[in-house]
């Protein structure tokens, strides 16, 4: 089921108090009981108030999720501030550069089922938290409507089936309602051909779109027992195959789905190594975005490197959707 997700830029005080009545609603709708929504207010209000205090501005993300074993709650803090020299320490209660009590991201922490930061100095802190019931996604995304938009032109579609992995990320053209429906209509596509390969899902999805204004359309499958990885690609959607300590961009051809596809849709197969994840992101970001330049990022929470990834490289004028899916451990 798809939810939408939400940023609240946080500039003052008021800001604050639109993030928690934010990140509450979000946890009503998701059916999160009375005692767990007050622990969610308090984590959203704590983690929008350290980036007031600490970097005086900076984003606020609220992302609900829900398939059918589990609904979650991320809510990410995003700021380009001078960052945390001791991150063990100030994740003490009691610590404080700026003279406060000190008890923000211990209470966080705590609250939280799951958290995680990173910061460095200089150049930003991002925070992110989760609340969930059930086990948690296959895949982390942050996906955001272009401001002065309500419900974003990008969506995305993720699906196992024993040892069978589907990722798919769609860009209706422009955005607003056409956008929305286009990439609704590819979801829905989808849906209904998980015995197919990329080629043919594109393919099939292409005369799905017809009656919509068109698509980028990207689509990679993973089998485990093989451990290949088999893409397809039509327009702008990017994706990258990260392994180790490098990365791989995956090869997509021109066309728009529901339009102009080419007469052959290609796919291509690619060995699935150790430690391998597969990033998948809309022309939201720019085509620098990887996540190889932050220290440690294979040892990251998928969900806090798409928060990353969208602080560092989204180009605020466009729908943005980043999904970050481990595929492989060691």
């Amino acid at each position: 089921m798809r939810h939408t997700h939400k940023s609240v830029p946080i500039t003052d005080r008021s800001s604050v108090g639109e993030a928690r009545r934010a990140a509450l609603n979000a946890a009503q709708m998701l059916g999160f009981d009375t005692s767990r929504r007050s622990d969610i207010g308090i984590v959203a209000t704590e983690a929008a108030n350290n980036i007031l205090l600490h970097a005086q501005r900076g984003e606020f993300l609220i992302c609900p999720g829900e398939s059918a074993e589990a609904t979650w709650l991320d809510l990410l803090a995003l700021d380009l501030g001078p960052g945390i020299g001791d991150i063990g320490r100030a994740m003490e209660d009691g610590y404080s550069t700026i003279g406060t009590p000190g008890q923000g991201l211990g209470a966080i922490k705590r609250l939280s089922d799951a958290s995680s930061l990173y910061s460095v100095p200089g150049k930003g802190t991002a925070y992110w938290s989760r609340f969930e019931t059930g086990p948690p996604p296959r895949a982390c995304v942050v996906n955001l409507p272009v401001r002065g938009e309500s419900v974003p032109g990008d969506s995305y579609f993720v699906y196992r089936s024993g040892r069978r992995s589907i990722y798919m990320m769609v860009d209706g053209l422009g955005h607003g309602p056409g956008a929305t429906e286009a990439a609704d209509e590819a979801v829905s596509s989808t849906q209904n051909l998980l015995n197919c390969g990329p080629a043919e899902i594109i393919t099939r999805s292409h005369e799905a779109l017809k009656k919509t204004r068109g698509a980028a359309m990207s689509v990679a499958i993973v089998d485990e027992d093989l451990w290949t990885l088999t893409y397809a690609g039509a327009g702008n959607i990017s994706a990258l195959l990260v392994s180790g300590s490098s990365y791989k961009s995956l090869l997509s051809q021109n066309g728009t789905v529901g339009a102009i596809l080419p007469r052959v849709v290609h796919e291509y197969a690619y060995p699935v190594g150790p430690n391998s994840m597969l990033v998948l992101f809309s022309d939201g970001l720019t085509s620098k975005t990887n996540p190889i330049p932050y220290a440690g990022f294979q040892n990251r929470h998928p969900m806090l490197l798409a928060g990353l990834l969208y602080r560092d490289f989204s180009r605020l004028r466009d729908d943005s959707t980043v999904m970050v899916a481990p595929l492989r451990g060691n």
